[in-house]
């Protein structure tokens, strides 16, 4: 009885983890990657470019990215980043809010503004899972933003191991 009871627990619980897979079929069939990933690295650069000038001193944009799993049926997300200097100790409102309020127009994007380990953090997400997290560190006056492509079919000559 014991032994039955715990394994119900089990598989229980087993139930409610596999709630927390975030993965949903929701590819854009129509977006080829090079589409993808010259979205993704433009939203990138409106980020970067939403900087205040007078604060931003260098950008550095990764040329090539790695894929990510989207989704249960083979739908990949090219992942890529860039990596925006800015004076060092600057306030965090001065760095996010001007970005904050550039992409606020953007009906197709979702914000969200958090604080993690100090670090201030601006959430995007837009359509088919495409998401830009923009972390910014007072400390090291770097902002960084990692992106997610919304989600897609690779072709059939690109291996989801490769680098693009």
């Amino acid at each position: 009885m014991r032994t039955q009871c715990t394994l119900t627990v089990l598989a229980g619980c087993a139930l409610v983890l596999s709630g927390c897979v975030t993965f949903v079929e929701n590819v854009d069939p129509d977006l080829s990657l090079p589409d993808a990933k010259q979205y993704t690295q433009s939203i990138e650069r409106e980020i970067a470019g939403a900087l205040p000038t007078e604060l931003l001193l260098d950008v550095e944009q990764k040329e090539t990215g790695v894929f990510l799993p989207c989704s249960r049926d083979g739908g990949e997300q090219w992942a890529g980043g860039l990596t925006a200097h800015v004076q060092s100790g600057a306030d965090s409102a001065l760095v996010l809010d001007p970005i904050e309020e550039h992409l606020a127009a953007d009906e197709g994007l979702a914000l969200n503004r958090r604080t993690d380990d100090e670090d201030s953090i601006l959430e995007i997400v837009g359509h088919h899972h495409s998401a830009w997290v923009v972390r910014y560190d007072t400390e090291t006056g770097e902002v960084y933003v990692t992106s997610f492509s919304p989600c897609i079919r690779l072709p059939e000559d690109i291996w989801r191991g490769d680098t693009y």
